[in-house]
């Protein structure tokens, strides 16, 4: 059976999903962010109620409707996107999406503003300044090679996107004791 599974954004998430299903009897066969391949035990009766309420208690949901498959596949692949910086995009990113996810961005976009409540690029703004916020955190980077990294063309886009988006200039949150951030998993 196939599961589809909302919020794992991370190993540690397709630890604590695989260990909730084999909590619940089930033998993962096959795991990766978002998708889970389970067999059923032949011993007893587990059904898809019992599977989200062993997943709901870490966060965790199953995905049912065409249009939360879509936007978890478009959240993965922008996460996927900003693991690896620099961020490289010979194209836009409707452009990326669409070429990953083999389907038109007009499809996709309709699909994630129906089920997310916000825009594609609305949430990879989100995302690339929650990054942007990691970065400056670990003071390794300054503001224009976070720029850079981030896809940004210049430090003043970056910066312009950051106090829109948290309030504070970057300068400003660097400047916090605690710096606080957002789970990729709550941006939205």
């Amino acid at each position: 059976m196939e599961l589809l599974v909302r919020n794992m954004i991370c190993s540690r998430c397709v630890k604590v999903v695989r260990e909730n299903l084999e909590d619940l009897g089930l033998e993962v066969n096959e795991i990766t962010l978002g998708r889970v391949l389970v067999a059923l035990p032949d011993s007893k009766h587990i059904d898809l109620q019992s599977i989200e309420q062993a997943l709901a208690k870490d966060n965790f949901h199953l995905i049912y409707s065409d249009d939360e498959v879509i936007s978890e596949k478009i959240k993965l692949e922008i996460l996927n996107l900003l693991q690896d910086l620099p961020i490289v995009l010979n194209q836009n990113l409707s452009e990326f999406l669409s070429k990953k996810l083999n389907k038109n961005y007009y499809s996709l976009s309709k699909s994630f503003s129906k089920t997310e409540g916000i825009t594609i690029e609305r949430y990879f703004v989100l995302m690339r300044i929650e990054k942007a916020k990691e970065l400056i955190g670990y003071g390794e980077l300054n503001f224009t090679e976070i720029a850079y990294d981030l896809g940004y063309r210049n430090i003043s886009h970056l910066s312009g996107q950051f106090k829109q988006v948290t309030g504070m200039s970057m300068s400003d949150y660097k400047k916090l004791e605690i710096k606080t951030r957002h789970p990729l998993d709550k941006i939205i």
